[in-house]
């Protein structure tokens, strides 16, 4: 099982929100830069890059995200999400080093920019990041709610050749209070084809066993490492990145 630190852009700085909600950010890192650097030195072998204004709809970070997939792409794994909508957009991260792109209001709005990059790049280069509340999908950066439900979206996405996906619960996020296991549990029965990586509420190592034991492929972490409440040492622990 992967754990993934996270590193999550806003006005140029690397943050937390909590439950989502724009507005709520914690300033980690007045400069993202430097948190490439600590995750690069405690052995990370993967990073999880969020543009938060990208994925709300603006591009202020643009310029500032292609620096930090120049510094990272040389040293570890990234995996980049925020606003990416079009074929163009996912192709050109590709092609200046990222390792997989992430999608999530696109999945749901265009279907077919999903098929055609799984076929065009890979489906080990395409995660499919399922945001929810209430078992409802959200968009554009957890701003809106859908009426679809993520299960049968995720089934969806595997016909469409997806094997990579990404399930984050909005209200476990940021909170530390443990992931929605039973909604992963749910997940993990659902897809057939595609392996789970997951997102949200993890506090400690407990967690991380139960969905190690669950199955699940890996962990996206942030402020359980932000806040200390995980030790840094455990991104080299064979037990969990096997």
């Amino acid at each position: 099982m992967e754990i993934i630190p996270a590193i999550d852009v806003s006005n140029g700085k690397c943050v937390r929100l909590f439950q989502g909600v724009k507005g709520s950010e914690k300033i980690y890192y007045d400069n993202p830069l430097e948190a490439i650097d600590f995750w690069i030195n405690v052995g990370a072998k993967r990073i999880h890059f969020i543009d938060l204004d990208g994925a709300w709809g603006t591009d202020t970070n643009k310029a500032l995200f292609r620096a930090l997939i120049k510094k990272a792409s040389t040293k570890l794994k990234i995996q980049v999400g925020g606003g990416i909508r079009d074929i163009e957009s996912a192709q050109e991260l590709i092609n200046i080093g990222v390792d997989r792109i992430i999608l999530g209001t696109v999945a749901l709005k265009e279907p077919n920019v999903v098929q055609a990059l799984v076929n065009m790049i890979g489906a080990d280069k395409v995660i499919i990041a399922i945001d929810y509340q209430d078992e409802k999908i959200a968009t554009h950066g957890w701003t809106k709610i859908s009426k679809k439900d993520p299960f049968s979206f995720g089934k969806e996405m595997e016909k469409l050749g997806v094997r990579l996906i990404l399930f984050s619960s909005i209200d476990a996020d940021g909170t530390l209070a443990g992931p929605d296991f039973q909604n992963i549990k749910k997940m993990m029965e659902t897809l057939k084809k595609a392996t789970l990586y997951v997102a949200g509420g993890v506090r400690d190592q407990e967690d991380l066993d139960m969905l190690k034991q669950m199955g699940v492929k890996g962990v996206i972490i942030g402020k359980a490492f932000y806040e200390q409440k995980l030790s840094y040492s455990i991104i080299k622990n064979s037990k969990y990145n096997d």
